[in-house]
């Protein structure tokens, strides 16, 4: 299976592949420690949790299938800015998935920053600059404050985990492969075989796989 990256919004509901991939994709994690000087010791370095990753990349959006475009579909320039756009306004989290680079990425995303122009001399073209951050989830939590004679006690009320069962059946939708079914449904990539043995999908078939197939996945 061939470098892909791919953005999508509710679980694969709506996105697309990128089309043309970006020469190099800059991936930024720091952390934000401080430091203190403290006397007949010098200088100290406390470590906290490392800020939210950030990843970057360029590239553009053709207007004509050239030799290097990758996958079967491609839409007009204009349609991937307006789904970018419409995302960013709607404060959707974005999932970008990057397979068989020299690190896969599976994680949930905000969009940070995203412009856009028309390329000059490539009538049609549009050139892009695209910054997502790692999205985590959250939510609050219940504090119960218990009063006793000399202390106060402090009890956090955990949040029930999501019972939501994994669908058993997938309509395939366009851009995606077995490889995004495997990370998504079985949590690794590489577990994209048992989906093809499971359906009777033949190696020969994997690349040819139509819009709209019923794909069971495995429990």
């Amino acid at each position: 299976m061939d470098y892909a990256i791919y953005l999508s919004i509710n679980d694969g509901e709506e996105g697309f592949r990128i089309p043309v991939n970006p020469p190099e994709i800059e991936v930024k994690g720091q952390g934000q420690g401080n430091t203190f000087n403290i006397i007949k010791l010098g200088e100290i370095n406390v470590i906290k949790e490392p800020k939210l990753t950030e990843i970057s990349f360029e590239s553009f959006f053709p207007a004509q299938r050239y030799p290097f475009v990758v996958g079967e579909v491609l839409l007009p320039p204009v349609r991937y800015v307006e789904f970018i756009e419409r995302w960013k306004n709607e404060k959707q989290v974005v999932r970008l998935i990057i397979t068989n680079g020299a690190v896969d990425i599976n994680m949930l995303t905000s969009i940070e920053e995203f412009t856009w122009r028309e390329k000059a001399g490539s009538i049609g073209d549009i050139e892009y600059k695209l910054s997502l951050k790692k999205y985590v989830h959250y939510a609050p939590k219940k504090v119960i404050v218990k009063a006793t004679t000399n202390q106060v006690t402090i009890q956090k009320q955990q949040t029930r985990p999501s019972t939501k069962p994994q669908p058993k059946v997938h309509i395939l939708k366009s851009g995606e492969t077995l490889w995004t079914l495997a990370q998504r449904y079985l949590g690794n990539g590489a577990r994209w075989r048992e989906i093809a043995n499971l359906n009777g999908i033949k190696d020969s078939q994997v690349r040819r796989l139509p819009v709209g197939m019923k794909i069971q996945i495995p429990s």
